[in-house]
């Protein structure tokens, strides 16, 4: 095993003497990629203005070697998947030192077992790696934190040729993270410490790259767990509005169901009442029609639901045809005023129709001995606005700003989730509009919501 941070015996590249004053000492790397690459385009520039003064082969080709190393910089960055960023260091290698096979071994759990993050591989390699971790090399190069140059065996003695592993150290801020193992035909007494350097800032780069590759994968995963959560708030608020017309949508469908009970006891009886084939379709088709908007409003959408152009009158008028037998119990007239020809919306129907359902209930809680529920829809050149406005009890002032919070509820224990406003203005936030409320104790309170029309291309 060779300590690359002894002097280098054998044939290293000679340095000018100004050298030092150009290039960056890389042992003091500083891990921020910002202060790193500015450090690089200092370098070359500085490099660039020997070059032009016509300065040794040595010089060029410290020149070269910084370009590729802000090259990695830039892409490695890009690089979004294990595979880009492997593909990128090997290439990168490729200008430092021939490569016959190389990979990134990852450190799992107590270090075992090795993880390669690109299938690009040999099996002979992923072995070679597992052997030299069990034979402690890998250990002592982490606990080291330095490169090691180590002779394949397999070409030793009289096969005519030379083989080498370099082992390089993964780590960021002081964490490892795995080794970038080369497999090389450059001699060992051939590597400079320039050599060792260049590739200790490439695997430096590329623990960069695994590290946000990571971290993308986890806010990935943990957007997709805040998705389904958002979701399933939905949905619940979604089946708790549902619940609270249970009573009255029962009772809607117990009315057809009595009208065809009637009618099957007169037939039976051979007493069948006039036009009765029509009178049991109209009722078929009224029981039809409420489970349909009840399937249809209840269906679980997916929070990455499909947004298409939306009539909301269309959406208004579906949820007044739900509410409109239960409101009817509870003397609340209801006043529809849509204005025709209304521009469409980008966004989801079974959503909007949630929003609007929720703003109904609300209104009709807000007026348990009857009242007047007016709901009006307009549009401008930039959205379509809906109001609905009830002639209830009222918000306090000091609850306005609290109501669209999740779980406030100004309602009696037991008769409200405190979801409903919440998910309201989720919904509308998710169409790019605004939602706002206006009220006044013992007047009545309006909500108004803005959506966005859709634009058209031309």
């Amino acid at each position: 095993m060779k300590n690359t941070d002894e002097e280098q015996t054998g044939s290293p590249k000679k340095r000018m003497a100004h050298e030092s004053d150009v290039i960056p000492h890389f042992e003091s790397f500083i891990e921020s990629r910002m202060s790193y690459v500015k450090t690089l385009e200092t370098a070359i520039e500085a490099l660039q203005k020997e070059n032009q003064r016509r300065v040794p082969k040595e010089l060029r080709e410290s020149i070269d070697e910084l370009v590729a190393m802000q090259r990695l910089s830039n892409s490695i960055s890009a690089a979004t998947d294990p595979e880009g960023i492997v593909g990128t260091l090997i290439e990168l290698t490729k200008q430092v030192i021939p490569v016959i096979d190389s990979n990134i071994f990852l450190f799992e759990s107590g270090y075992v077992p090795l993880h390669p993050l690109s299938t690009r591989s040999s099996p002979r390699l992923v072995d070679e790696a597992q052997e030299q971790m069990e034979a402690g090399i890998l250990d002592w190069v982490m606990s080291e934190n330095k490169t090691v140059v180590i002779p394949d065996l397999a070409y030793l003695g009289g096969t005519g040729s030379t083989r080498n592993f370099v082992i390089v150290p993964l780590v960021i801020r002081n964490t490892g993270l795995g080794v970038y193992m080369i497999q090389t035909t450059k001699p060992q007494s051939a590597f400079s410490n320039q050599d060792i350097q260049l590739l200790s800032v490439l695997a430096n780069q590329a623990a960069v790259g695994v590290e946000n590759w990571r971290t993308f994968n986890e806010l990935v995963k943990a957007n997709a767990d805040l998705k389904a959560s958002q979701a399933q708030m939905i949905q619940s608020a979604k089946l708790a509005a549902i619940g609270e017309l249970a009573a009255s949508i029962v009772h809607e469908i117990k009315n057809p169901l009595q009208i065809l009970m009637m009618h099957l006891e007169m037939f039976e009886k051979g007493k069948p009442l006039p036009n009765w084939i029509d009178m049991l379709g109209q009722q078929v088709k009224r029981l039809s029609e409420i489970a349909g908007r009840l399937m249809n409003f209840a269906r679980n959408v997916n929070d990455d639901g499909v947004m298409e152009a939306v009539n909301i009158n269309r959406d208004i008028e579906e949820v007044v045809a739900m509410v409109e037998h239960d409101f009817a119990s509870s003397t609340i007239n209801i006043i529809v005023s849509l204005q025709k020809e209304i521009d469409p919306v980008l966004g989801n129907s079974n959503y909007l129709q949630q929003v609007f359902l929720n703003l109904f209930i609300n209104a009709r809680d807000a007026m348990p001995n009857g009242g007047t529920l007016t709901v009006c829809s307009e549009s401008d050149k930039e959205s379509v606005i809906v109001k609905v406005q009830d002639t209830g009890a009222g918000i306090d002032q000091e609850n306005l700003d609290k109501i669209f919070s999740a779980f406030f509820t100004t309602k009696e224990a037991g008769k409200g989730t405190g979801l409903g406003l919440s998910v309201c203005k989720k919904i509308v936030d998710q169409h790019g509009g605004s939602i706002r409320v206006e009220s006044e104790i013992n007047r009545g309170t309006t909500f108004v919501i803005q959506i966005p029309i859709q634009r058209k291309l031309r």
